[in-house]
């Protein structure tokens, strides 16, 4: 499943990379950029992460305690109501449009927000597929098929770096936005077969009264609410880099996407395995058991994520010109999406820990305290980004930062939290283990910073570029896993004792 799921983010980032190819870092990409994230925001703080989050735990609750038939009942019901509130949402979307766009970016020009809002209006049905998609892929991993929804993004991506490759700039920009929405409804039809296989055909039930449904309801308000930290810190930053000009905003997208990118192949791929796994522990009510796994996803998370985020931070740049800078994208863009990757990565743990654990406090349908501590995030991330941008005048930089910044604090409020609901999940030898991963970390910055600063002599070629970030990242990661074993990690350990017993 990771590596499906890798292979689908590295096909996202290919798309991204042809798209800034073709349109560089500018007025176009802006427009580009900002009518395709503004359906994924509607969607996310309307829909989004509710779906799966509240029809997961119950959806397993009726397989485990009402059978299969009434599952299935379940699911039909809670397809039906997504897909009618997502078309209520997109006609809304469209008729709303522009002053849609207005808000988001204020910092636009009239020409740029009509622009915008011409293929916005294309692109908010999407989320009318995204919704039953969503909802088919809860169905799949409840029934413990795992592969199959981690490849539908394979699909949309290849249609749109199909797309790419061969027509280009030649339709404009409505061409890039038609075979988005294609795109994003063909990560429901791949599905339907694979539904099928496993007993399930969609019939049109509408029983609001449902307890299963009401059941969901109740989850669904505090998980929405909590879901809105990720949205609302990229609505901030598109607020705020509005203003700095053309090309901010795409280039905090693309920083952005990269940062994602990396968090998702490993919390992603834990996250989507472990949810149904803890929903049926919590409907049996082991909590020991619970807790053991929580504890072990996230330590094995943040293993992998310090590492990377290490190499992120002090080789950001060479990353962003290997990735990106071709065709329309220059150097100076690179040194501005650079700024902002470099910032984003100071948070890339934090980040991994809460996707974690908001589907663990999800999975013992406790809703509210991700929400509060949700709230908590919007708010430092706000004024954080006041701070850094308006006070320390960081411009783009300072938003990516103040992103980090609320990723962390959110991180060690859940950590708390959790331990509080589920005691003895995260105790001493748990942050003391941390502190070990975290040291490793910034030696292994360290060695690649000094190797790569050794390098700078030779050609600055794309060959080269990448040559220099293997001499530089492979020594690093050697030496991560030395310091691992001599400061005797929760995760080496592990590995040795496998190895062991081979």
């Amino acid at each position: 499943m990771a590596v499906i799921i890798f292979c689908a983010k590295f096909m996202g980032l290919l798309r991204e990379v042809l798209i800034a190819g073709v349109y560089g870092q500018g007025y176009a990409s802006d427009v580009l950029n900002t009518s395709t994230q503004i359906p994924l925001l509607f969607f996310d703080m309307t829909l989004g992460v509710a779906i799966l989050s509240t029809f997961v735990p119950v959806f397993n609750k009726c397989l485990e305690r009402e059978g299969r038939p009434r599952a299935i009942e379940f699911a039909n019901n809670f397809m039906t109501v997504v897909t009618l509130l997502a078309t209520i949402f997109a006609v809304l979307g469209m008729v709303f449009a522009e002053p849609v766009v207005g808000f988001m970016v204020p910092g636009y020009g009239e020409e740029k927000i009509a622009e915008t809002a011409k293929l916005l209006r294309v692109l908010f049905p999407s989320i009318i597929f995204t919704a039953a998609a969503y909802t088919s892929v809860g169905i799949l991993q409840s029934f413990g098929e795992f592969n199959i929804p981690s490849i539908i993004s394979v699909v949309s991506n290849l249609i749109m770096i199909l797309y790419l490759i061969v027509f280009g700039n030649r339709f404009g920009l409505l061409g890039v936005i038609v075979s988005m929405l294609i795109a994003w409804a063909a990560q429901l039809f791949v599905q339907m077969p694979h539904l099928k296989k496993f007993g399930y055909a969609f019939r049109f039930k509408l029983n609001l009264r449902d307890n299963g449904l009401v059941s969901a309801a109740k989850l669904a308000v505090p998980v929405l609410i909590s879901s809105w930290v990720q949205p609302l810190c990229v609505v901030i930053n598109m607020a705020f880099g509005s203003g700095f000009g053309d090309g901010a905003v795409s280039g905090l997208n693309w920083a952005n996407k990269i940062y994602i990118i990396m968090v998702g192949v490993f919390a992603y791929a834990v996250t989507n395995f472990i949810f149904p796994k803890l929903a049926r522990l919590d409907a049996g009510r082991d909590s020991g058991q619970f807790g053991n796994v929580t504890r072990t996803s996230v330590g094995w998370t943040v293993c992998i994520i310090a590492y990377v985020s290490a190499m992120f931070m002090v080789l950001c740049q060479p990353i962003i010109k290997l990735v990106f800078e071709r065709g329309e994208f220059t150097s100076e863009d690179t040194i501005l999406c650079a700024n902002a990757l470099f910032h984003y990565s100071v948070g890339m743990i934090g980040y991994a820990i809460c996707e974690i654990l908001n589907k663990s406090f999800y999975a013992i349908e406790d809703g509210k305290t991700p929400m509060f501590t949700s709230m908590l995030g919007v708010a430092v991330n706000f004024a954080s980004a006041f701070v850094f941008v308006r006070v320390a005048n960081m411009g783009v930089g300072g938003l990516a930062l103040a992103s980090a910044t609320s990723s962390i604090v959110m991180a060690l409020v859940l950590l708390l939290m959790m331990n509080k609901r589920r005691p003895g999940t995260f105790e001493r030898g748990f942050w003391l283990n941390l502190s070990k991963i975290v040291v490793g970390g910034l030696l292994s910055a360290v060695v690649a910073g000094v190797i790569y600063s050794k390098l700078g002599k030779f050609s600055d070629g794309m060959l080269w570029v990448f040559i220099k970030l293997c001499i530089s990242a492979i020594p690093a990661l050697v030496v991560y896993i030395g310091i691992s074993g001599v400061l005797n990690t929760e995760e080496f350990k592990q590995v040795r004792r496998f190895l062991c017993e081979k």
